[in-house]
């Protein structure tokens, strides 16, 4: 089923960016009152909105909103689906504290072109989706689709990378989902530089169940080292209730020195050990998620493998897990899961190192209008250290050439 103009900017249109993955798959449960706010970079599940299942409906596109958007999107003009949008932030785990103060905004140009930007001042490691601190220009992009080809989107510029690859509604955003970093975006595609970077992007949807993304981005967020150097491909299929996704990436190490764990003793010779800026890098990663209606449960699961291909050496990651929703009142999210950080066993082994075992459970729950509050405990390494987690979001959203024109 192909999808109308009109409908396919409407889902290729990020709602907005504050939050990785929240309304894709509240928005299909907005008869259970799942109210979240959202962003670009969830794929929804197919979810019924009534007792019985129904039949998949949604398209398998790179930002797909609300039907009520799209419904929207076919009677307004274009400018008056553009919005603004704020967010205020503040996350806890053990002694570590993050906060983040997030605005941006989408302007819509015409049925088949938007613009968008978002800015962070942020402090603290915690976000995932940023590998700065301070304030920050995290996007400024353009996004087109032929007016006569509504299934091939184009987007350039400063791109936010892990709102388009490895999307999950279940374990993406640490201000929605859970704490800790290893369900988030997959470490093995987020060492390879998956986050805020210049470039170029197009995805297509051949059809509704498949989604083809491909990239080409600089490895450095400078401009003065501006090259376009990385390249990164995804294929997502839907079946039913769930998806899949296969990831590829390949960058150069920028400076960071990063990678599995252990590569700080991988000895590359001449005295010196562990990365250096340059070196060629790769990651790949697979993604599952799927929904149980009836049940209101929503399952993932994740694998990736790193390699340093100028050291030959490789990493590897993986976690899985449940939430489920609408569990103590409606609208809130309680998760269990388990996973291993990016680590080589053979170096990990020789150095005596801990297994970098991380299980998770946190609790989301709106306190107010447009305020969530959460919890979480975590214990890693292991299972030798316990962790304790608090955070805080607070999301408003406005769209004012809407409302003058109503």
């Amino acid at each position: 089923m192909k999808s109308s103009p009109a409908e396919v900017l409407a889902q290729a249109m990020p709602q907005t960016q504050v939050s990785e993955a929240d309304r894709s798959l509240e928005e299909e449960f907005s008869e259970a009152a799942l109210l979240e706010e959202s962003s670009p970079t969830q794929l929804p599940i197919a979810v019924p909105t009534t007792p019985e299942p129904a039949p998949l409906t949604t398209t398998l596109a790179a930002d797909t909103p609300s039907q009520p958007e799209q419904t929207v999107a076919q009677t307004v003009e274009p400018a008056e689906r553009s919005e603004v949008f704020a967010q205020a932030a503040y996350l806890q785990q053990g002694s570590e504290g993050s906060a983040r103060l997030r605005v941006g905004g989408i302007y819509v140009l015409s049925p088949s072109v938007f613009a968008g930007a978002t800015v962070d001042l942020s402090t603290g490691q915690a976000f995932s989706n940023t590998d700065q601190t301070g304030l920050s220009l995290s996007e400024l992009y353009l996004t087109a689709s032929p007016a006569n080809l509504p299934e091939l989107r184009f987007t350039v510029g400063l791109m936010d990378l892990t709102s388009y690859l490895d999307r999950n509604s279940f374990a993406k955003d640490s201000l929605t989902h859970f704490f800790n970093p290893v369900f988030q975006t997959n470490p093995a595609l987020s060492t390879v530089n998956v986050a805020s970077r210049p470039g170029a992007l197009v995805n297509w949807t051949p059809v509704d169940a498949v989604s083809l993304t491909a990239t080409t981005f600089s490895s450095s967020r400078d401009l003065g080292s501006f090259a376009l150097d990385s390249f990164a491909g995804e294929v997502g299929v839907r079946f039913g209730n769930a998806i899949v996704r296969g990831t590829y990436v390949t960058s150069t190490d920028t400076g960071q020195s990063d990678g599995f764990g252990e590569i700080g003793s991988f000895n590359r010779g001449n005295g010196e050990f562990g990365a250096r800026p340059g070196d060629r890098e790769t990651g790949f990663g697979l993604n599952a998620e799927a929904f149980i209606p009836g049940l209101k449960l929503g399952f993932f699961g994740r694998y990736g493998w790193y390699t340093n291909q100028t050291l030959g050496a490789s990493g590897q990651t993986y976690s899985l897990g449940v939430n489920g929703l609408d569990v103590f009142m409606p609208g809130d999210r309680l998760g269990l899961g388990y996973g291993r950080q990016l680590s080589n066993s053979a170096l990990r082994q020789a150095n005596g190192g801990p297994t970098p075992d991380v299980w998770e459970l946190f609790y989301d729950a709106q306190v107010v209008d447009n305020l969530r509050a959460g919890v979480s405990v975590q214990q890693r390494n292991a299972f030798s250290e316990t962790y304790l987690g608090f955070r805080m979001r607070y999301d408003l959203m406005w769209n004012p050439l809407r409302r003058a024109a109503e």
